[in-house]
């Protein structure tokens, strides 16, 4: 069995020693060692070489037996690791990696071509990589062997960058016989795994420029995201992949937790299953590429819906879309604007769909609580040249008045005909008139109301009458009366009783009433 051999460095000379790299060697400089031991307080600061490994450079492992911080090691040239190059890394304890930087290669904090274990609360912020791999470069491995990565819970990547691929990480796998696995476990509910602010194509140094991008995937990569139940992986940049190099990739979803898919649109050119949990999906976030696409029974697929649906669907696959029937849809909405009369999202999209049945729909209550006042959902499936899609529609409740006007109007009837003050009939009685009376708008009609003279304990009162539409609900009757057909003043609004209204005139026609009144009957629309 390989031995561990122990280092310690004094300022100006290596001494072998058998001893660990604790807080008494805080470095300033770079090692080439064979096996690494950094104990609990080491790491690397400021260093600047040309040269791999800033802090360190080991062709063997390197393993962290204590906590350890590298901050603003750079390695210049085509060099690799701007704090660490390791054959393989193992992390007994969380370690922090700040402002490292490759400034013409790759691994901006920690370069390996073999297995890495990253301590849960680990932390990668800031680092940078000319080339690939902002915080973690993990290159094709050179064995014919699987390699394994695994990232444990509480680990974050924020705000690193890589000038070409992988914002956060890269990762390649060798062969498909001795590909990379990559795990990400979140299984401490207040410690998710996450990934914020890294971009792709943002040259080292920079503070802008590049696309948002957490991991790049190339070759042989195996992805596995875990997330035990009530935890987190998130994910606020997407993944990237190119087409035809990683179709032998994967990536699976497993545990009864949640994957976040926050924002941009993940590249995904390989095989995806989701075999238990959730995936969410943020307003503007899409998982596209898919050479095929599982879900899995008692998974859930969770949408963010945005209020400009684009035309593809938020899972849009290259190939065959298999989802359980069990499996589980769930939708936050966006604001209602007041105005959409119909509305449609498509959710998953393959060019095959296969579900033994819909799934269930259930909605985020404060989001979707405008929306189901307003109208109604519908899951379908279309189909379409090539493709077949799981799609969410919305459709507005018409309003009596637009009812009324389906039931009267031809399809094609122009706009201006239909408007409640337009006269189709040519009669000078408006639409809105006929119907709150429940007439025929395209039929001249002489009148819609009746003025009588009713006699009531010897009294003598008007009395004027029409005929409702019990349907028109979203319409108010009243009276006015004028003695010169000039001035109205409004005498009462009337409550319809069924399909017949009357008011009856307060003024009795006796001497003392006007020598001319007249009445008339106005519609108003809520």
């Amino acid at each position: 069995m390989k031995k561990t051999r122990c280092f310690s460095v004094l300022p100006g000379r290596l001494r072998l020693l058998r001893i660990g790299l604790g807080s008494a060697a805080f470095l300033s400089g770079a090692l080439l060692l064979a096996d690494v031991l950094v104990n609990a307080g080491g790491g690397s600061s400021n260093a600047d070489k040309t040269g791999n490994g800033g802090g360190i450079l080991d062709y063997g492992q390197v393993t962290f037996s204590g906590s350890a911080s590298y901050e603003n090691n750079t390695v210049r040239g085509f060099s690799q690791g701007g704090a660490v190059y390791a054959g393989s890394v193992v992390q007994q304890a969380a370690v922090s990696f700040t402002g490292n930087r490759a400034e013409g290669g790759s691994g901006g904090a920690l370069y390996s071509r073999g297995n890495v274990q990253v301590a849960a609360g680990s932390s990668f912020s800031g680092n940078a990589a000319a080339h690939n791999g902002g915080a973690l470069c993990l290159d094709a491995n050179d064995g014919e062997e699987e390699r394994t990565v695994n990232v444990e819970g509480g680990c974050s990547f924020t705000g690193n960058s890589a000038g070409n691929l992988g914002g956060a990480v890269y990762v390649s796998g060798g062969s498909a016989e001795a590909p990379t696995v990559l795990n990400l476990r979140s299984t401490d509910s207040s410690r998710p795994v996450s990934f914020s602010g890294n971009f792709r194509g943002r040259s080292a140094g920079a503070s802008t420029g590049g696309v948002p991008n957490s991991i790049t995937v190339m070759g042989h990569v195996r992805l596995v995201m875990h997330a035990d139940p009530d935890c987190l992986v998130s994910m606020e940049d997407p993944l990237y992949s190119f087409a035809g190099y990683s179709s032998t990739s994967s990536l699976r979803k497993t545990g009864g937790g949640t994957l976040g898919l926050g924002g941009g649109i993940s590249l995904c050119h390989f095989p995806v299953s989701v075999e238990g949990g959730t995936v969410r999906l943020g307003t503007n976030a899409g998982v596209r590429g898919m050479t095929r696409l599982d879900v899995a029974a008692g998974a859930c697929l969770s949408f963010s819906l945005p209020r400009n649906p684009s035309q593809e669907a938020k899972w849009s696959a290259e190939g065959p879309v298999s989802l359980d029937s069990t499996a589980e849809i769930r939708v936050a909405l966006p604001a209602m604007a007041g105005k959409e009369q119909e509305q449609s999202w498509k959710l998953v999209e393959g060019t095959t769909l296969s579900m033994a049945a819909l799934p269930s729909v259930s909605y985020d209550a404060a989001s979707a609580e405008a929306w189901k006042s307003e109208g109604s959902f519908s899951l379908k499936q279309e189909n379409t040249a090539g493709k077949s899609a799981l799609v969410l529609a919305w459709t507005r409740t018409p309003s009596p008045y637009d009812q009324w006007k389906k039931d009267h109007f031809a399809d094609g009837t122009p706009e201006d005909q239909t408007v409640p003050d337009a006269c189709p009939a040519g009669d000078g009685i408006t639409n809105l008139m006929k119907y709150a009376a429940g007439l025929d708008p395209n039929k001249p009609c002489g009148s819609v109301t009746r003025l009588a003279v009713r006699e009531e304990n010897g009294e003598c009162r008007l009395v004027l009458e029409w005929p409702v539409n019990t349907a028109a609900t979203d319409v108010t009757f009243s009276v006015e009366s004028t003695e010169d057909l000039v001035t109205w003043r409004e005498e009462a609004t009337v409550e319809p009783s069924g399909d017949r209204a009357e008011y009856l005139d307060p003024i009795v026609i006796d001497g003392n009433a006007p020598t001319r009144r007249f009445l008339r009957l106005k519609v108003s629309r809520e």
